[in-house]
C-alpha cells in the first residue's frame, strides 16, 4: 500500500480462482489462501477457460486485523444498489447489485474460520447477489436420489427441517433444509445447496435419537434450537444439485395423517412469488419467469402429521425418483 491509502485500494489480491456459484460464473481475488479453501467447500471450482464470471469479489485480509472469535451477529445496511455487510468491527464487505462485484477486507483470525465463511459469509452473498445474475432462491427444502430432486415448500415451523433429514436417513440425499437456490439454462432448472448447517427445534431429539449425542457440541442460537452438519454429525450424504422433478407444498398437523392430492400451478406460482423479497424489477422479472417454468412439474399439496419417519417411508414410496 501506498502512502496515504486509506481506502486500500492498491491492497495485493493475486490469489485468483473460478468458481461455479450455485449456478453462477464467478471469481475470488484474495490473498488468503484460507479464504479460497472454504470457497472450495461451499462452490463447485472451475476454470477459467469456462467462461467471463457474472460475479466478482475481491477480499483482502489486513494482516494487521487483531479480532477474534467469538463473532458477532453480521449487520446489514443498503442504499440504493449498494449493500454493506459488517461481520465485526474489523472485517466487512460491500456489494454492488449493479456491477455484480464485492470487495471486502477481513482479519486475519476470520478469513481463517472456514465455518464462518461456508456457513454465513458466502450464503448471504449470495442471498442478496443472486436475483441479480439471475438466481432465484426460495423458502424450501431439496433432497434428492440420482440427481433427481423434490422441493419441499413451507414455511417456517412446516417441518422442512425434520421431514428433509428423515427423507436423508431413508436413502436420498441432502441438498438444503430451509433455502434452495435455482437456475435456469436451456430450458432446465436446476437447484442448488450450500453447506450451511442444519437447524432444528431442540424436540426434534424426540423423533432423532440420534440428535442427543451431538447436541453439546452443536452451535445454538437459543435453548429451542439446535444448528448441525448433517454430513460430519450424522454421516448425511450430501448434493451439491440436482433438477427438480417435483414440488410438495407442506402443510403440518397436529394428528398423524398423509394426505397427498395434486395443486394447481397457479396457486403453486402464488405461493413460491409470496416468498420473493427482490426489489429490482429486472430481477424480479427473471424469478418469476423461472417460478412459472418450475411449476410445470407436478405440484403436491400434503397434509401430514405424526412421525416424521413415517411421512418419510410414505413418500419415499410414492415418489420413486
Amino acid at each position: 500500500m501506498g502512502p496515504g491509502d486509506f481506502l486500500h485500494k492498491q491492497a495485493q489480491t493475486p490469489l485468483v480462482e473460478h468458481f461455479l456459484m450455485t449456478g453462477v460464473r464467478g471469481s475470488i481475488a484474495t490473498n488468503s489462501r484460507s479464504i479460497l479453501e472454504a470457497a472450495r467447500a461451499c462452490f463447485i471450482p472451475s476454470g477459467a477457460a469456462a467462461g467471463e464470471p457474472k460475479l466478482r469479489l475481491r477480499f483482502w485480509v489486513d494482516p494487521r486485523g487483531e479480532s477474534q472469535p467469538p463473532w458477532p451477529k453480521p449487520y446489514f445496511r443498503g442504499l440504493g444498489h449498494l449493500v454493506f455487510a459488517g461481520f465485526d468491527r474489523q472485517s466487512s464487505m460491500l456489494m454492488d447489485l449493479r456491477t455484480n462485484r464485492a470487495i471486502g477486507r477481513f482479519s486475519p483470525a476470520m478469513s481463517e474460520h472456514q465455518p464462518l465463511w461456508t456457513t454465513v459469509i458466502f450464503p448471504v452473498l449470495m442471498s442478496i447477489m443472486g436475483a441479480t445474475v439471475g438466481v432465484t432462491e426460495l423458502h424450501s427444502a431439496c433432497v434428492a436420489r440420482h440427481d433427481s430432486g423434490l422441493l419441499l415448500v413451507g414455511g417456517s415451523g412446516s417441518g422442512k427441517s425434520t421431514l428433509s433429514l428423515a427423507l436423508a436417513e431413508a436413502g436420498f440425499s441432502f441438498l438444503a433444509d430451509d433455502r434452495t437456490y435455482l437456475t435456469r439454462a436451456e430450458g432446465r432448472i436446476t437447484a442448488w445447496g450450500l453447506p450451511t448447517q442444519l437447524k432444528l427445534r431442540a424436540d426434534a431429539v424426540a423423533w432423532f435419537p440420534e440428535l442427543d449425542k451431538v447436541r453439546q457440541t452443536s452451535a445454538s442460537d437459543s435453548e429451542r434450537d439446535l444448528w448441525i452438519d448433517p454430513a460430519s454429525a450424522l454421516g448425511i450424504m450430501r448434493a451439491r444439485r440436482c433438477e427438480p422433478m417435483e414440488l410438495i407444498f407442506l402443510e403440518r398437523r397436529e394428528t398423524p395423517t398423509c394426505e397427498l392430492s395434486a395443486l394447481d400451478s397457479d396457486h403453486a406460482a402464488r405461493q413460491l412469488e409470496a416468498d420473493l423479497l427482490v426489489e429490482d424489477p429486472d430481477a424480479s422479472e427473471r424469478q418469476r419467469d423461472l417460478i412459472a417454468n418450475l411449476v410445470k412439474l407436478p405440484c403436491w399439496h400434503l397434509a401430514y402429521g405424526g412421525s416424521p419417519q413415517d411421512v418419510a417411508q410414505f413418500l419415499q414410496a410414492r415418489f420413486s425418483l
